[in-house]
């Protein structure tokens, strides 16, 4: 077996680790993946034209052609706003042993592993995946960390719910996230 490219010489002066190595070899992958042609093929079929009536209810934007739903929430939207997700989730790409499935997981699946996402839900849909959480727990984190973004917004959205503001970024969070969960 040959040695480890991060191992080499010029391998050094590229990668500083073993996991930069994985960490680009994954995004040269998924770059597969955004050119797959079964994947492009897939959601141009899953699409469909904007009828008379919608162009005449301005239903969508004027220059919207095609539109889909999405898996996750049901919305109809413009196919520019959809996303294809992997039905199955990928066991990364981390080692040998996980690379080669990785390599087959983004540009080996047909139409049949694929679903139509809107990018909020498959943002969250990720998100979810990687805590290993529920997709209505994602999404009420995902809501926590949007509002703890903006210091300003977030003490109006304390100020508005007449909820004590707490002094740090932990206790916020975790505020935050108790009262969206009581208040579904």
């Amino acid at each position: 077996m040959n040695k480890n490219p991060w191992e080499t010489k010029e391998g050094k002066a590229i990668w500083k680790t073993e996991a930069t190595y994985w960490t680009w070899l994954r995004g040269a992958l998924r770059k597969l993946w955004c050119d797959y042609p079964l994947r492009q093929q897939w959601k141009k079929n899953s699409l469909r034209p904007v009828t008379k009536e919608e162009r005449a209810a301005k239903k969508y934007h004027p220059s919207t052609k095609n539109v889909g739903q999405c898996s996750m929430c049901g919305e109809w939207m413009a196919g520019s706003k959809l996303e294809c997700d992997h039905k199955i989730e990928s066991k990364g790409c981390t080692s040998r042993e996980t690379a080669e499935s990785f390599l087959w997981h983004c540009g080996g699946l047909v139409g049949d592993d694929f679903r139509l996402a809107c990018k909020p839900c498959h943002k969250i849909q990720s998100y979810s995946q990687k805590q290993g959480i529920t997709f209505e727990e994602a999404t009420i984190q995902k809501k926590a960390i949007e509002i703890l973004k903006d210091s300003k917004k977030c003490l109006t959205w304390f100020k508005e719910r007449d909820i004590m503001y707490p002094s740090n970024a932990k206790l916020r969070r975790e505020a935050i996230i108790k009262y969206l969960e009581e208040n579904k």
